[in-house]
């Protein structure tokens, strides 16, 4: 008698889940809000990369393999850019771009998507080098030219329209090498 309960009783709990998904599937789904616009900052650039190098005592020197033993020492990075964003006078954004990776020694992305009133807008980028050094190597990621050189200060100030739900793209435009926007 027991497992002829067990089977009722698991026959009622998939009928009963069953007709709450089949209730559920009849809810409206309202995802799409009137969220505004979207203004999408999004490029690659490669930074100013500075090297700090140090020689090895001959301590240091006796416990390393023969095959690892270079006198010098170097260790790699890129200096962190200033991302400034003001929408009609008004700061949205002001944070440093770091290099990616655990060092810090890959290109600077920059990704950020920020929700604002459809309309007309003023919108001023700046992307700059936070902290320039007085030492610094001129290898740079791969020498890729078509990528915002290093110490190059990237600006854009220009008035945008925004309609509702539409996206505008802030990017780096290798051909005229500079910040430029594009949809909305």
């Amino acid at each position: 008698m027991s497992r002829m309960l067990q089977v009722a009783g698991g026959a009622v709990v998939a009928i009963s889940v069953l007709a709450g998904v089949r209730l559920l599937s009849f809810t409206p789904y309202t995802a799409e809000r009137d969220i505004g616009a979207v203004v999408r900052l999004a490029w690659r650039a490669r930074g100013e990369q500075v090297r700090d190098c140090r020689r090895r005592s001959p301590e240091e020197m006796a416990q390393l393999p023969l095959h690892m033993r270079q006198e010098e020492v170097c260790e790699g990075r890129l200096l962190p850019y200033r991302l400034v964003v003001a929408l009609d006078g008004d700061s949205l954004v002001d944070r440093l771009v770091h290099g990616a990776g655990a060092r810090e020694d890959r290109p600077l992305y920059v990704f950020q998507d920020l929700i604002v009133e459809p309309g007309v807008h003023r919108i001023s980028v700046r992307f700059t080098l936070e902290a320039p050094s007085a030492q610094h190597d001129s290898d740079h990621d791969g020498g890729d030219e078509a990528r915002p050189a290093p110490q190059q200060r990237l600006a854009l100030d220009t008035t945008i329209t925004l309609g509702v739900r539409r996206v505008l793209l802030v990017t780096y435009d290798e051909e005229r090498v500079r910040l430029v926007v594009r949809g909305g």
